[in-house]
């Protein structure tokens, strides 16, 4: 399938083609409805420019998983190390509203890609998207023990930006000397969730009630990543994350049901 489709699948949408294939029905339909396609693609662009998806250009430019891919459904692979947002100083709008999606080249690299999208409020409603890689710097103007996440686009059409990791969930945008902006309060922040920075929370969950996660080719899904439970089970892990159950992933997925209260015990 394609991109199109797959965004589709990820957001919930309700299509003739998810119905015809039944794709409402997978654990991942509608994990994504918090983002916009456009983030959401931004991502996916990254994923194929780091390998973990393949377009195959052969099979009218289907997206197909990698070697590379598995590393990242089984947990391995901290691919998006975090998604900021807020709304940055304007000299001549009312302020720009931004999302920066960082992403690591892998797992304890300090650069990586990544994906700014700004909307100049009052000025223009169209988004702006800028690309490009990023780099760690050490120290800025007031303290040579920062940390920098210096932007590095793709297009020369675009400026370089630097940002203070103030912490996990709060970054701060620097003037050009990487000094403190003057001009106003210029923070982005990223939700506090504990999956947050991990490429797949259903294999984090998996190892934290003691399961090992995996992949497995020989589902009815195609490739899928399953938990495989301390008593021998082996269940569709977006199943046992979001349901609390185990779903076997040799056969069709059943309906959803609505999730459990938080105060009642997982049902394995």
């Amino acid at each position: 399938f394609g991109a199109g489709h797959l965004m589709d699948i990820v957001r919930g949408k309700t299509t003739e083609k998810i119905a015809q294939y039944g794709h409402q029905t997978l654990s991942t339909y509608g994990v994504g409805t918090d983002f916009s396609e456009m983030q959401l693609r931004g991502v996916l662009r990254q994923m194929v420019a780091t390998g973990a998806v393949h377009v195959n250009a052969q099979a009218f430019n289907t997206l197909q998983l990698t070697e590379h891919s598995r590393a990242v459904l089984r947990g391995g692979v901290p691919v998006l190390l975090g998604e900021f947002k807020g709304t940055l100083p304007c000299a001549d709008c009312q302020g720009v509203e931004t999302s920066l999606t960082l992403i690591q080249k892998d797992e304890g690299t300090a650069e990586g890609s990544y994906v700014l999208i700004e909307t100049f409020v009052g000025k223009s409603p169209d988004p702006v998207v800028a690309e490009g890689t990023w780099t760690t710097l050490r120290g800025s103007a007031a303290d040579p023990d920062d940390t920098v996440y210096q932007l590095n686009p793709d297009s020369l059409e675009f400026q370089r930006r630097a940002f203070l990791k103030v912490n996990d969930y709060v970054i701060r945008q620097l003037g050009p000397d990487l000094a403190e902006r003057t001009d106003g309060v210029a923070t982005l922040t990223s939700p506090p969730d504990p999956f947050y920075g991990m490429p797949n929370p259903a294999a984090i969950n998996c190892v934290k009630i003691g399961g090992t996660p995996a992949i497995n080719t020989g589902t009815t899904a195609g490739n899928q990543g399953v938990c495989r439970l301390a008593d021998g089970r082996e269940c569709e892990e977006f199943g046992v994350l979001r349901e609390h159950r185990c779903f076997d992933p040799a056969k069709p997925r059943p309906q959803r049901r609505p999730p459990p209260k938080e105060d009642t015990a997982p049902n394995f």
